[in-house]
């Protein structure tokens, strides 16, 4: 019986001392979690180097042009509304997004802030007491007060949503960053209190302005804008509430508002329907309907006229499997958060 000859283990490849582009290339295939670039720098001084590199940096964001979800912050606003979504050692603590709101006297009433929601790296807030706009940037802690103009919030007319954005959205190149190198727009949406028209302005950092109001009359009994809104080519969409539905459609470019009407499905299902961006870049709206989840989108023909078209619908139990056995409205906030993200 002849015994098997022993063979040696391969000898583990080394990367070259002197090589640095293979070395960079190894470091860009890094996951784009917040973690990953500063723990890598701490390895030796040579990492260090090429990580904090300008150019580095800029093909990192390149090859990594979607970031990753580090979580979502609360409807109510307080010290700890922002709440992490990854793991360790991911996962941010809420103190480190300690929101702008503190008063003269050190304190904060809740009850007189709104989160209007987050696009482009910042969170835009309202003051109702103070009639004023927070621009916040979460990460540096930087953050800009506007004041709205007294007609906007008054005894004839109420804000109830807003929507912030870079000033250069349009451009898919622009890298988002501070206030300096980000001029920034505001766009505020409201309700007239007799309940019969929605209004929307919006603000320019660049000339420190806000535009005239412009309002389209509702054919229902209108009472708030409770949801976010959506930023869909140049244009805003906020959903109005009350006793009908319809969609609110603000063109930035004209300055121009108007009521798009929901599609057949929405009008029937109170409460369970959301409108969304789709992947394909259109306007989509999500309506839960019993335990199925229906996909519309608005298409606009040849001709110029738009309407609603089902995409898919899908059972809850398919999409969510074994979670499809929560109690509902935990489900619903899932599945609204899931298809947000």
């Amino acid at each position: 019986m002849t015994r098997g000859r022993h063979r040696r283990p391969a000898a583990l490849a080394t990367l070259p001392d002197d090589d640095d582009d293979i070395l960079s290339e190894i470091l860009l295939r890094l996951p784009p979690r917040p973690s990953s670039l500063p723990r890598a720098s701490l390895v030796c001084k040579r990492w260090r180097r090429l990580i904090t590199d300008p150019h580095f940096r800029r093909r990192f964001r390149s090859r990594h042009p979607n970031p990753p979800l580090l979580g979502f912050f609360d409807e109510f606003v307080d010290f700890t509304f922002f709440k992490s979504v990854m793991d360790l050692p991911d996962r941010i603590p809420p103190r480190h997004f300690c929101p702008p709101i503190v008063d003269e006297k050190g304190g904060c009433d809740r009850k007189h802030w709104r989160n209007f929601g987050c696009r482009h790296g910042r969170v835009l807030l309202y003051n109702r007491k103070q009639k004023e706009v927070v621009v916040w940037d979460p990460p540096t802690g930087d953050h800009r007060q506007v004041a709205v103009p007294p007609e906007f919030d008054n005894e004839e007319r109420m804000i109830w949503n807003g929507a912030v954005l870079c000033a250069a959205a349009s451009d898919h190149s622009h890298v988002h960053g501070g206030f300096c190198s980000c001029p920034f727009k505001v766009a505020v949406v409201g309700v007239t209190l007799n309940h019969t028209q929605v209004f929307a302005s919006i603000y320019s950092s660049q000339t420190g302005k806000w535009s005239n109001l412009v309002s389209a009359a509702v054919p229902f009994v209108v009472y708030y804008v409770a949801r976010p809104g959506v930023l869909v080519g140049n244009a805003l969409y906020w959903m109005p509430l009350g006793h009908g539905y319809g969609i609110a459609e603000f063109d930035l470019d004209t300055h121009t508002l108007a009521l798009v009407e929901c599609s057949s499905g929405a009008k029937d299902l109170k409460g369970r329907s959301r409108i969304l961006l789709a992947q394909n870049g259109v306007l989509c709206l999500a309506i839960l309907s019993g335990h199925s989840l229906q996909m519309w989108e608005r298409k606009v023909c040849s001709e110029g006229v738009a309407s609603w078209v089902l995409r898919k619908s899908d059972k809850l139990q398919k999409i969510l499997g074994r979670r499809y056995h929560l109690q509902k409205s935990s489900l619903c906030k899932y599945i609204w958060f899931r298809f947000v993200c």
